[in-house]
């Protein structure tokens, strides 16, 4: 009987600890007043990163609103209560930095959650009103991932809306239109006018999911900065921008340039050159982040000689050739730029970004540090290689390149 006692005390105090996986859990869509929120309530984990330890708990965000705000757990049980703070790191902050700002009160069942939201001293509050959100299947998640962190931020993308902003540029049929985001006001990139209707639907649903990916990450560095850490970009419009460099029928190449701040001691500036095979709705070119080189045979690969480690040695010499060539002529500033981090890989594995311009293929060296930033926008960065001097290194029976190579 003693036995039985115990072990329930034991269920008792887990339950209401911070660190037990509890029915309450889950991702939540529904509103604070009139505003409307998503949630993600977690009874937190522990975590070692820092001297000490800390745990990462809920949190919160109103629509479209790139900011998480943080939920601590205070209390379990039939009625939850958790404190409110604007601090990224939750518990692992300084009293000042963690500066309460509303305290909740919430009752959770399987279909949702209501309670009330309370501002700091016992001033105003707000009704919440929230509904579950079904979570995404583990086995469609990378290894390891936290179900309930992909699907609040699923549940978040899913809300940012992309609105028609004009005319980009046009290419004799070809239109490239703007879709400008909720979230951040960034200009994005999608096919208006074009030849064929239905290819044209494709291609701009694989544009739109490129872009997704870009803002969810974009979210993702701004979350992880303290609210008072404030730099010129934050008040300066949009952190990245596009420029449409290239549009046929076939191809469009469009250039990604940034200078975006995710805390340490340096923005994190970068240009990617980016490229899509019209002909497929397929990215070809330019993919950052996903360890995918343009030297690969499904990249730059479908127009140029790559499908063996002999021909993208052959072709990298030329076209970094060609680039140190354009380089040298700068007197002023080749020095500090002729070397990067490619420098240290072994030929046929040399990353550098290939796209298309009106007058040929573009060679752009991404490989610096940021201190280097300078060298990614030097006017020999990109070199571009006439059309015709690519003719010795096109793959047999590529077509993407007719009209250009005539």
């Amino acid at each position: 009987m003693f036995r039985h006692l115990f072990a329930l005390m034991l269920i008792a105090t887990a339950s209401s600890l911070p660190g037990f996986a509890a029915d309450w859990e889950g991702v939540f869509s529904g509103a604070i007043g009139t505003s409307g929120v998503i949630v993600e309530l977690n009874a937190g984990e522990e975590k070692s990163d820092y001297k000490g330890g800390f745990r990462e708990g809920a949190r919160y965000s109103y629509l479209p609103k790139v900011r998480d705000i943080s939920l601590i757990l205070d209390q379990a049980g039939k009625t939850l209560r958790f404190t409110e703070t604007l601090h990224p790191h939750r518990l692992f902050a300084d009293a000042e930095d963690k500066k309460i700002t509303g305290t909740w009160s919430l009752k959770v069942d399987a279909k949702g959650a209501t309670g009330t939201w309370t501002a700091p001293a016992g001033g105003k509050t707000l009704p919440i009103d929230l509904v579950r959100v079904p979570l995404i299947a583990q086995d469609e998640l990378p290894t390891e991932a936290n179900r309930l962190s992909a699907t609040y931020d699923a549940e978040w993308l899913s809300h940012v809306t992309l609105a028609d902003a004009g005319v980009f540029k046009s290419f004799g049929d070809v239109e490239i239109r703007k879709l400008k985001d909720a979230a951040f006001g960034i200009e994005h990139p999608v096919v208006g006018a074009f030849p064929d209707e239905a290819r044209k639907g494709q291609i701009n649903t694989a544009l739109v999911q490129g872009f997704r990916k870009e803002i969810a990450q974009h979210r993702d560095c701004k979350n992880g900065i303290p609210v008072d850490w404030v730099d010129d970009a934050d008040t300066a419009g949009p952190d990245f921008l596009y420029t449409v460099d290239y549009a046929t029928p076939r191809l469009l190449s469009f250039t990604l340039t940034g200078s975006v701040f995710c805390g340490g001691a340096h923005p994190a500036n970068y240009v990617t050159p980016i490229t899509y095979d019209l002909t497929t709705a397929e990215h070809m070119g330019g993919r950052s982040g996903e360890n995918q080189s343009d030297l690969k045979p499904e990249a730059f690969g479908r127009i140029l000689k790559l499908s063996n480690k002999d021909e993208r040695i052959a072709f990298e010499r030329f076209a970094l050739g060609r680039w140190k060539e354009a380089a040298a002529k700068d007197k002023e500033n080749s020095e500090n730029c002729m070397t990067g981090w490619i420098d240290d890989n072994p030929e046929g594995e040399k990353d550098f970004s290939l796209s298309f311009t009106p007058k040929g293929l573009a060679v752009t060296r991404r490989d610096y540090p940021s201190v280097a930033a300078a060298c990614m926008f030097q006017d020999f960065n990109p070199t571009v290689i006439p059309w015709k001097d690519l003719k010795p290194y096109l793959r047999d029976g590529q077509t993407l390149l007719t009209d250009e190579l005539k």
